[in-house]
């Protein structure tokens, strides 16, 4: 097929999964009326419209979710096509795209890698993202797989499935001249209720676990900022800005280091990292490699993320 029709499909993909002419023409970086025209050429050449223009916004066919349903399954395929011939081209075989959300790393780190013999012959590509761009990225092919903070089944796109691995504890992360800062501090989450708060992702991931928090207290957090990673969140609290809620073990290294402090949440908060993953399968290679991270998952060490004894 044509580059260009691919490109026509490729919009069409994207309206559909931003229900938007808009939304879909702003993240391809394209004039609305210019993708319009593109999807309009698109029904034209196939003789059945893709979508239904409405009051309430844009909605798709009978036979346009049937078409844009095998479009998304041969895109991936092709997106995986091209990855085997780049790895060919390197000497490689065996490639393994890996979504990440900021602040896990330090803890897969000691629970799950290194996985000995499942990464013989193979090649790690792991990306730091926002929760919603790994959503985004393994909904479109562009991982295999990825860790982030487990999320209600609602929140979870169409075509993607995951495996809960482990829960995490958060514990309140301070300035070092913050008066919850002295050693043996302890809080609870009514007492930093007016407390200003970096906080992270409202919607999704993080900022979505801490707002459910709050929200079982009949409590709101006084929002002072709100960023996309956790090494942003901890800069901020360093610098003064405000506190936040974080997994313990994104905030060891800095709180050794005297940068900040690690004040554990009576009664203990926990929030739950899972793996995600395309529901319509992996190559072999892969689904063995993401069932190795769930097995090693289920058996790793528990005490690795307790803010009892942190250092502060």
């Amino acid at each position: 097929m044509p580059d260009m029709q691919w490109r026509k499909i490729r919009s069409a993909l994207e309206v559909a999964k931003h229900s938007s002419f808009t939304r879909a023409a702003d993240h391809l970086h394209v004039s609305q009326p210019a993708l319009s025209e593109q999807v309009k050429q698109l029904e034209d050449s196939l003789g059945f419209p893709l979508f239904l223009r409405t009051s309430r916004g844009v909605e798709v066919t009978e036979k346009g979710r049937t078409f844009l349903h095998e479009a998304a399954r041969i895109a991936n395929e092709m997106v995986h096509l091209q990855d085997v011939a780049n790895n060919l081209l390197a000497g490689s075989t065996a490639t393994i795209k890996i979504g990440l959300i900021s602040g896990l790393a330090p803890l897969l780190v000691q629970r799950i890698f290194p996985l000995g013999d499942a990464l013989r012959d193979k090649q790690l590509e792991i990306h730091t993202a926002p929760t919603r761009t790994i959503f985004n990225d393994l909904f479109e092919g562009r991982l295999d797989m990825g860790f982030a903070v487990g999320v209600d089944p609602d929140f979870i796109p169409l075509g993607l499935t995951m495996e809960p691995l482990f829960d995490v504890e958060l514990a309140l992360i301070v300035p070092p001249q913050h008066p919850l800062s002295q050693v043996g501090a302890t809080c609870s989450i009514a007492q930093i209720a007016g407390e200003p708060m970096i906080m992270n992702e409202l919607s999704v991931g993080y900022g979505l676990a801490v707002m459910k928090i709050f929200g079982r207290l009949g409590l709101h957090p006084r929002i002072q900022a709100v960023v996309d990673n956790v090494e942003t969140v901890m800069a901020l609290v360093e610098a003064g800005v405000g506190i936040a809620l974080v997994p313990v073990a994104s905030a060891r290294n800095l709180a050794a280091l005297g940068r900040l402090t690690i004040v554990a949440i009576e009664p203990a908060e926990r929030i739950t990292v899972e793996l995600y993953r395309p529901r319509a399968g992996l190559a072999r290679f892969k689904e063995e490699f993401y069932r190795q991270i769930v097995s090693r998952a289920s058996h790793s060490a528990s005490g690795l993320d307790s803010a009892s004894g942190a250092a502060r």
